[in-house]
């Protein structure tokens, strides 16, 4: 087995589908609507009011996740391979990409003219995606256990510009774009046992960095003051600069030992295989070395409520 394996703590639950179920309990609200729609027939016309709307939104997001998933990828395949080397056969193998989670959103925009208004807004996102396999010696069916779990939250504020392009009575659709404040923060966690060694590896870190947004929504009128919205968000945000802690624990035969480091987390690839680490002496080892980047570029689906007032 590895000395020093950087592999992780026992994963959380899986939380992307909670977006799922917010779009879900919107749409039931929808139908629980019948004295606000009878409104619809008896007044014509746009809702002017104040200008001023409020969206609330759920959200699938996928994002490219860059050295954050090359890297924690390459814990995995490493520690896989040295497994093997071991003598171990493997049993269940369950690797998945770290690239979704979920989003929570709000916006508040301000109409200074029937079609165009700026507006502030922000959101929560949450993503972690588990990895696992079982192994065993041949001809036991006692197996052990090896895991690795990403997990990521960003928040973000975001100002932004937006058009209103009127379909007809009931459709309309909106255009907008702008800057993004994002603050996050990256945890991974890795864990592999066996009766003559275990390895754990957490690490802890954070990062701010300035994006773009831009995106295109869809809104279906239900009556003067309220919407429902279906919106297709676009990023391009690249987070670097992560600061923060990793503590390492080796426990063997020969005796255990725990390393914990503190500073910037960086990129590298050692006998072929990228991983993510908080170098001892402050400079990376291994090779293409550089800082590490969260790839947050890609795309988010909202589905969500438009209250005009």
């Amino acid at each position: 087995m590895s000395k020093h394996p950087k592999t992780s703590a026992k994963p959380g639950r899986h939380g992307r589908d909670r977006a799922i179920l917010l779009s879900l309990l919107l749409g039931l609200l929808l139908v629980c609507l019948p004295g606000w729609t009878q409104e619809e027939d008896e007044e014509e016309g746009e809702f002017q009011g104040l200008g001023l709307h409020v969206k609330l939104k759920g959200a699938y997001v996928a994002f490219a996740a860059g050295d954050m998933e090359k890297g924690t990828a390459g814990f995995y395949d490493r520690q896989v391979v040295e497994i093997l080397s071991a003598g171990f056969e493997l049993g269940t193998s369950d690797k998945n990409s770290f690239s979704n989670g979920y989003e929570l959103a709000g916006d508040i925009i301000y109409y200074f003219t029937p079609r165009i208004g700026v507006g502030v807004g922000g959101s929560l996102v949450r993503a972690q995606e588990e990895s696992s396999t079982f192994f065993h010696w041949p001809e036991s069916t006692f197996d052990y256990r090896m895991t690795g779990l990403p997990e990521i939250k960003i928040i973000s504020v975001r100002l932004g510009v937006y058009y209103l392009i009127p379909l007809n009575r009931l459709l309309s659709v909106t255009v907008s774009a702008g800057p993004e404040y994002h603050i996050a923060d990256f945890k991974y966690g890795g864990s592999l046992t066996t009766p003559y060694y275990a390895g754990s590896l957490v690490q802890r870190v954070d990062a701010r960095k300035l994006g773009l947004h831009g995106g295109i929504a869809l809104e279906i009128r239900m009556n003067r003051r309220l919407a429902f919205c279906l919106e297709a968000l676009g990023r391009y945000a690249k987070i670097s600069g992560f600061e923060g802690k990793e503590a390492a624990y080796e426990w063997s035969e020969g005796g255990s030992f725990t390393v914990q480091d503190e500073g910037t987390l960086y990129y590298t690839e050692e006998d072929g295989y990228p991983h993510l680490d908080i170098p001892s002496a402050g400079a990376p080892g291994g090779q293409n070395a550089r800082k590490a980047v969260f790839d947050f570029s890609g795309v988010s689906l909202r589905a969500g409520l438009n209250f005009k007032f």
